[in-house]
């Protein structure tokens, strides 16, 4: 940038880089974390109702104030929509409804009318595809077990090196699957009471499988069912639940999130587990901890992104400075050297000599700790502590170096959990819904981004991810991401993290990305891409602007070396023109991912902390600095 050009608009940026910074640093905990709003669609509101009826708890002032939150957020076309100014979502749709009812709403009434429409007009209830969330329905007797393909429990039994064994279903989804097994090894009926014949589109429809593969996995899983070889079905099931006492986590939940407590409480309680016992008990206060109340609504937060929003807003303050950056920095650097995980879990079953050393997602996921998060935080501790200036930084950097390499797949990406090795049909179905883990050019960028930090750009996992990033990038120019939104996301990371490890932005694939970037900036001046673009290419790249995305790109941008251009001074203008007097951003769109068939989410913070990033990052950019 020219003297003429930095002097005529850096002050505009310093300004709105201090409000914001200021925001950031105001909503620190005092124990050094920060956590911002988890904030995703009903799927959690309706499925503590169905969870409480299944479990057969009073249904009162909390199913009550479920129905409330529900209702509120009823759209105009009657059903509800998984992500911000989305059409009606049919499995979100059937399942709100029926939380309804269970909560005593009457199906006449005017609510509910407009609901069943919905319903039908999007197919009907015979069209929801997810059998594994058919069988919650089937739980409360409102589906038929008969056409919902059962996991038998005897997959537990399944030694590592057998394919389909446990360990090579993704850390997302295990407890999940093995919970499962159990409730279909007996497949139990609450009856909920009421039929839901208003939700079929074609009266009398019955729910088939539509594929052939699915069709012969239903039939022969339910002869199976109907003849399982008695000690063998006995043993797995005990088996199943010493596996899930054993990987409990200490705060009571699984997996440190609430759908998989969830179903394994409903998995445990299928087998006979009292609910006074010490592992259900401890379970059920665990699902209290994800309640929140908000705007006077009761919220489930299906997961808590505490390490995540930790660590990026440790390192955007480090990367802002400022006379309060040491008493804002130290507090979180020593909260997530505390929270560093130091033994082994699940991922360690298939990993050749396993060394913990990662960070989970949550407060607490001991057993699957992952390597966006540990990235993420190798990242922040190294921008306030290079090498040699903290003894307890650099072991634990150590730590998280030696268990990120060895969580990296044979064709040299990464996946956020344990390397892909799936060696059965269906991998790429079974990834679109979280069963499965593949490497994906967000988590591979933002890994490359932290052994760069770390000094370890030019060693032989670097260059193999890095590699690996070349190969897999599209024609186009871009990278898909996988946790969130969707090109833009994998772009931004993929460049980072190259650049972070020496690739200059005059390389072809780092050209071709900003090129890439750059052509899909929009009017305003901002980035968006909205969920759409998940299932329809022709929303790749498209959407709304928003603070995050635009600071995304600008990212990007900036690391492959075009702080000096119109569209990155153009994007800071939006980021500038969008701010709230509070140093805030509005942002009320879903740019996260959690399934791609459906379960999108938010975080209050990120919006706030990437603006910050990308600020600081042209700063030290036109100030010729070394970025942090």
């Amino acid at each position: 940038m020219t003297t003429t050009d930095a002097g005529a608009f850096v002050p505009g940026v310093e300004r709105s880089l201090a409000l914001a910074v200021h925001a950031l640093r105001e909503r620190q905990d005092p124990t050094g974390y920060w956590k911002g709003d988890f904030e995703t669609s009903l799927i959690g509101e309706s499925g503590e109702v169905i969870l409480r009826h299944y479990l057969r708890l009073p249904m009162d002032e909390t199913v009550a104030a479920a129905a409330r939150t529900i209702l509120n957020e009823q759209t105009p076309t009657g059903g509800w929509a998984s992500y911000h100014q989305g059409p009606d979502e049919l499995l979100l749709s059937v399942f709100c409804y029926v939380a309804l009812r269970l909560a005593g709403h009457d199906p006449d009434e005017p609510e509910m009318r407009a609901a069943a429409a919905s319903v039908r007009g999007n197919g009907g209830i015979e069209s929801v595809d997810n059998l594994i969330m058919l069988a919650w329905l089937a739980l409360i007797g409102l589906w038929p077990w008969r056409d919902i393909p059962l996991i038998p429990p005897e997959i537990v039994l399944l030694p590592t090196w057998c394919p389909g064994n446990i360990y090579q279903i993704g850390a997302a989804a295990r407890g999940i699957v093995v919970a499962n097994s159990l409730f279909m090894a007996r497949r139990p009926v609450v009856p909920a009471g009421f039929g839901i014949r208003e939700l079929f589109a074609e009266p009398g429809a019955r729910r088939l499988p539509r594929s052939f593969a699915v069709r012969c996995a239903t039939t022969l899983s339910h002869w199976y069912a109907r003849h399982p070889i008695g000690p063998l079905r006995r043993r797995a099931i005990r088996k199943e639940s010493r596996w899930l006492i054993r990987t409990q986590e200490k705060d009571g939940s699984w997996g440190g999130n609430w759908p998989q407590t969830a179903n394994v409480v409903m998995g445990l309680d299928a087998i006979g587990f009292p609910h006074d016992h010490p592992v259900i008990t401890a379970a059920m206060a665990g699902l209290d901890r994800y309640v929140v109340e908000k705007d006077g609504q009761r919220r489930i937060e299906m997961w808590t992104s505490v390490v995540m929003d930790t660590a990026l807003a440790l390192s955007a303050n480090a990367m802002a400075g400022g006379p309060e950056e040491k008493a804002a920095v130290e507090p979180a650097v020593r909260w997530l050297l505390a929270n560093q995980v130091t033994e082994l879990g699940d991922w360690a079953v298939l990993t050749k000599n396993p060394v913990p050393g990662g960070w989970p997602y949550e407060f607490t996921n001991n057993a699957n700790p992952d390597a966006d998060d540990t990235a993420f935080a190798v990242a922040a501790l190294r921008r306030v502590h290079p090498r040699g200036t903290d003894p307890a930084v650099d072991a634990a950097c150590e730590r998280a170096r030696r268990w990120l390499l060895s969580q990296q797949g044979e064709d040299g990406g990464w996946a956020a959990f344990e390397p892909l090795r799936w060696r059965l049909p269906g991998r790429d179905k079974l990834a679109g819904i979280g069963f499965l883990e593949a490497p994906s050019a967000d988590i591979t960028g933002h890994v490359l981004e932290a052994l760069g930090a770390d000094g370890q750009a030019h060693t032989p996992a670097a260059r193999r991810g890095i590699e690996w990033l070349r190969r897999t990038q599209q024609s186009d120019g871009s990278w898909p991401g996988w946790w969130a939104c969707y090109h833009l996301h994998g772009t931004s990371a993929a460049v980072t993290g190259m650049a972070a490890c020496g690739v200059p932005g005059s390389d072809p694939a780092v050209t071709r990305a900003c090129d890439w970037i750059v052509a899909h900036q929009q009017s305003d001046g901002g980035w968006g891409e909205d969920i759409r673009a998940l299932h329809d290419p022709a929303w790749i790249g498209r959407g709304d602007s928003t603070p995050s995305q635009t600071a995304w790109a600008l990212l990007a941008l900036i690391a492959g070396g075009r702080a000096d251009s119109g569209p990155v001074r153009a994007g800071l203008d939006f980021l500038i023109r969008t701010q709230q007097a509070d140093g805030d951003w509005a942002e009320p769109w879903h740019t996260w991912v959690v399934h791609h068939d459906g379960l999108y989410w938010r975080d209050s913070l990120l919006r706030l902390i990437y603006p910050v990033m990308a600020m600081s990052a042209y700063r030290a950019a036109v100030d010729g600095t070394e970025p942090r």
